[in-house]
């Protein structure tokens, strides 16, 4: 392949430009065109080294542009590196930027600015244009399929063969717009490498917010036009669930307007510190959202699994990891637990480029519960990779959930509903199968090492990393990693040793749970569903699998389990007997497993993020399994976690305080969860809740809770409806007092 020439459009930049030039020389010729400086800057370019062409007069960055790739095809180049020369781009990222060239030699690399960028402080990109660049990139990535944080950055690699065939009209910081929307259609593909963000100071930004932004933006308005004219982009725009993001992308475009003139509005209040547009822009703007609902996903037994756009992250500090664990062996990431959510958190960072210690101390596979999956967590399996043999497995499809109530005799099944970011459907899934499918999976990613059965026996967290001493059956063997994840599960590995784990009021339960064969089954659509049993002491789960196992779980109430008599086996007999559904769906069955439990099922960990280690999944948090949210948390706040540690490294920043949001996100997501859960043992929810009406969106927001689609993010209609609903509840609570009806909750029992 021949040798990359380096493009650098200038205009009046003597102070930098030499500077500039001679670190990038390192990495191939350098191009200089003058944009008509009056400052000598051309001479200061040709001193350092390079060619340089000078126009005549200002031109613009898209003239400068055009003239140098025009030249650079003259030369052969095979690929053309360009960056700025106002020092805001660190010319020692380039070897970044061809590194991922040679592995997509006919993508358009965009090296990103933004990936963990503080939104205010000294230097930074100011806040009205950070905005922008929000906005932009949203309609760019629509409008491209892909995903990249910073539409806007200058510092690319062009493909020689993309700049002959590509050929755009509009002049000016447009000229880079043009070109990313105008390969990808062409059918180029693009992809980002986080680089180094230099701010110049004292120096004002060369992009002109009113003359260039109009430009850009009535570019961006006439494609998007252009885009809504289609009569496929109609025909699709609500009829196809896996094309929200169309509507999403409506949405963003009829607001367009009124986000102007909202800030236009709101300059007076930023005198004052207030910033009314940022929150609206992060919502209705999320490129991050936009990504997410790009992949379609398949339908239970398809042989041949869709694939949707695929993003990924480059992460820099990456390092070949070892085989075997040779005396201070190196690795960026220790995982400790390879459940879910440690086999999830290892695949996504080894997809990052990072080398991951994955640290097991069960061998698999081994028994376990968190059997029924939400659809939610359809997506999370699709983008790790592994829905594929989820689906080939055979697992049971769920399509709902069936609630009964004893005392009242109510019952009522919720079904999953079309029409969502995530499928109308779901799995019931036997643990040891299904743990053991995700840890082989994370074991194939090439960067990730695996050590099981394996038990740490001491870790040591110091300023620059973590140092882990590990007992196997090869004997003792001590690693180094610049991070820990604890994904132990209820186990809380660093909790239990230096932190403490909360219980979380009035959620303190004791479970006990088998397999039975020979269960009662259902037939048809209902045959997957999971059903709830509820009463007076507590409430049953009944899991069916493939075949002909079920599983059912008695999760009590703590001053039962207190007051039992015999043992805890004993106690399970005796709830089976009190609740009529489930004796009489176990008449005739066999129990093939012990009788296992689990007690204070509801907790939180403090502290969940500190320099240089996180917690996910059950070692940060746990609630009532009443909804069935465990797995689903846990790969999810995994993967989130994931997206975190990957964005530290890049920036070689690993204080808590980075991760504090990754801490919010999660806490935050399961907040839902924790009112319906609370609400639960409440009669007057149950009354509620097991007569649902489909008014106002009210069961809609209730099965998208039931789904796990409140968990990261919650549409405004589904947090009004949600409201409504809690609303009703509050009056039946009222309303049942008044007429001399028990309200007592069993919360505190």
């Amino acid at each position: 392949m021949s040798r990359p020439l380096i493009l650098i459009p200038m205009f009046n930049e003597a102070s930098t430009i030499g500077d500039i030039v001679t670190r990038a020389r390192r990495y191939g010729p350098v191009l200089v065109v003058d944009d008509g400086s009056s400052d000598g800057s051309g001479d200061a370019a040709a001193r350092a080294g390079a060619d340089v062409i000078r126009l005549d007069r200002w031109s613009g960055k898209g003239a400068a542009l055009r003239t140098g790739m025009a030249e650079a095809l003259t030369r052969s180049a095979g690929s053309v590196i360009t960056l700025d020369g106002d020092g805001q781009h660190d010319p020692d990222d380039i070897p970044r930027l061809l590194e991922t060239a040679a592995a997509f030699p006919e993508a358009l690399i965009v090296g990103g600015r933004l990936g963990g960028l503080p939104l205010r402080g000294e230097g930074v990109i100011p806040g009205a244009r950070l905005n922008a660049m929000r906005v932009a990139g949203f309609f760019i990535n629509w409008l491209t399929g892909f995903w990249l944080r910073d539409t806007q950055s200058g510092f690319r690699v062009y493909p020689a063969k993309l700049i002959a065939a590509v050929k755009p009209r509009w002049g000016g910081f447009t000229f880079e717009t043009e070109i990313l929307v105008r390969a990808a259609a062409d059918g180029w593909p693009l992809r980002e490498v986080p680089v180094t963000f230099l701010p110049s100071k004292g120096r004002p930004s060369r992009f002109r917010p009113v003359r260039d932004g109009i430009a850009v933006a009535t570019y961006l308005v006439g494609q998007v036009l252009r885009r809504w004219g289609k009569a496929e982009t109609w025909r699709s725009w609500w009829r196809d669930p896996r094309d929200r993001r169309l509507r999403m992308g409506a949405v963003a475009s009829a607001l367009s307007p009124m986000l102007l003139l909202l800030t236009i509005l709101q300059l007076p209040f930023r005198r004052l510190g207030l910033d009314l547009i940022t929150p609206m822009i992060r919502r209705l703007y999320s490129q991050e959202r936009l990504a997410a609902l790009q992949s379609p996903l398949p339908r239970p037994g398809r042989a041949e699994l869709g694939k949707g756009a695929e993003f990924r992250e480059v992460a820099t500090g990456a390092s070949p990891h070892p085989t075997g664990l040779p005396p201070g062996a190196e690795f960026d990431v220790l995982v400790v637990g390879g459940g879910p959510a440690g086999a999830t958190a290892a695949t996504f960072l080894a997809r990052g480029g990072l080398s991951v210690a994955l640290v097991e101390r069960e061998p698999f596979p081994r028994f376990h519960i968190g059997e029924s999956l939400l659809p939610a967590n359809l997506p999370v399996l699709d983008r790790l990779g592994v829905l594929d043999q989820i689906v080939a497995h055979g697992f049971l499809v769920k399509y709902g959930a069936t609630f009964h109530d004893q005392e009242s005799d109510r019952e009522c099944t919720f079904y999953f509903r079309k029409g969502k970011p995530w499928p109308p459907y779901s799995f019931e899934v036997q643990r040891t199968d299904f743990d053991q499918i995700l840890l082989e999976h994370a074991a194939r990613q090439p960067r990730v090492t695996r050590f099981q059965p394996a038990t740490l026996t001491r870790v040591r967290l110091d300023a620059d990393g973590v140092t882990a001493e590990i007992a196997r059956a090869g004997g003792p063997g001590e690693i180094r990693t610049r991070f820990l994840v604890d994904a132990s599960g209820r186990d809380a590995f660093l909790a239990s040793r230096s932190g403490r784990r909360r219980p979380i009021p009035g959620l303190g339960k004791v479970a006990i749970f088998a397999h039975f064969k020979g269960a009662r089954r259902w037939t048809g659509r209902e045959e997957g569903n999971i059903r709830i049993y509820i009463f007076e002491d507590g409430w049953f789960w009944w899991i069916p699998f493939a075949g002909d196992v079920t599983s059912v779980g008695c999760v009590l109430h703590a001053r039962t389990a207190r007051g039992r008599e015999g043992s805890l086996p004993e106690l399970f007999d005796r709830m089976i007997e009190r609740c009529h559904r489930v004796r009489e769906g176990l008449h005739g069955s066999e129990r093939i497993t012990p009788v296992h439990t689990a007690a204070n099922f509801s907790y939180t960990v403090e502290p969940a993020i500190g320099d240089r280690f996180l917690c996910v999944g059950d070692a940060a948090a746990f609630v009532d399994p009443i909804f069935s949210t465990g797995v689903f948390v846990a790969m999810q706040s995994a993967e989130v976690a994931a997206a975190a540690i990957l964005e530290a490294f890049r920036l070689n920043r690993f204080e808590a305080a980075r991760f504090a949001r990754f801490e919010r996100t999660v806490r935050k997501g399961l907040e839902p969860y924790v009112r319906f859960i609370r609400l639960y043992y409440d009669p007057s929810f149950l009354e509620v809740f097991l007569n649902p009406q489909d008014v106002a969106g009210v069961l809609d927001a209730v099965v998208s809770v039931l789904a796990g689609g409140t968990f990261l993010s919650m549409p405004l209609r589904t947090r009004l409806s949600l409201g409504l609903f809690f609303t009703v509840v509050r009056t039946t609570r009222w309303m049942r007092r008044r007429r001399g009806r028990p309200v007592e909750s069993r919360l505190e029992w």
